[in-house]
């Protein structure tokens, strides 16, 4: 489709514009550290005015005097793809569909039905909440919000489960060239902050 792929245009000539500002930026750090003498505050200042917006921007289609039919035309395919299994389909007209009319809250629910078919319950909860935001009383999507959420939190702490159990083989890996295990640390979680205190045990306990 002729809009994801004026999409796609844009944000590879995106990518390459962040590519070139980082390297200016980069130039410019190493050219203030190794200059003998400071050159003066308004210089500076110019060269940076150049990079105020460095940030990555948001692709705009140009406007269409049928935007809003057509977005209705694409998310009406993307229910027909999503019976269909065709589920990658499905999600690329939606997003032709929300390009089209941002605010389209069918295609918003019915991307998010796609996205979390395919596993990918980060972004169906970014879009159900999304059409929250523009329906506060669209009961469907709040109720895909509460269901998006108990799964996406499960999610995270598998993976936060996975990434602690590496860590801890890595850390006993390295620690055990010294004598030492990870189980001569105790870590106690704050309930407040969530954050951890890590004390030392010279002789801890065998399990």
């Amino acid at each position: 489709m002729e809009l994801l792929k004026m999409r796609e245009e844009f944000d590879e000539q995106e990518r390459e514009r962040l590519i070139e500002v980082n390297r200016k930026q980069a130039e410019l750090r190493r050219t203030r550290q190794s200059a003998a003498s400071r050159p003066k505050r308004d210089e500076f200042e110019a060269e940076d005015d150049d990079d105020k917006n460095a940030g990555p921007a948001t692709f705009s289609p140009p406007r269409h005097l049928y935007g809003p039919k057509l977005a209705v035309y694409y998310a009406n395919r993307a229910a027909t793809l999503l019976h269909l299994g065709r589920y990658g389909e499905a999600i690329d007209d939606c997003d032709v569909s929300l390009m089209l009319n941002p605010t389209y809250v069918k295609a918003l629910l019915r991307r998010c039905t796609a996205y979390e078919r395919t596993e990918n319950t980060e972004d169906a909860l970014k879009d159900a909440k999304k059409a929250v935001e523009l329906e506060p009383g669209n009961s469907v999507a709040r109720k895909n919000v509460t269901r998006l959420q108990k799964l996406e939190d499960e999610r995270l702490e598998k993976l936060k489960e996975e990434t602690m159990g590496k860590l801890k083989d890595l850390g006993n890996s390295i620690l055990g060239n010294f004598g030492l295990s990870l189980d001569n640390f105790n870590a106690v979680q704050d309930p407040n902050t969530g954050g951890y205190s890590i004390s030392f045990n010279q002789n801890p306990q065998k399990k």
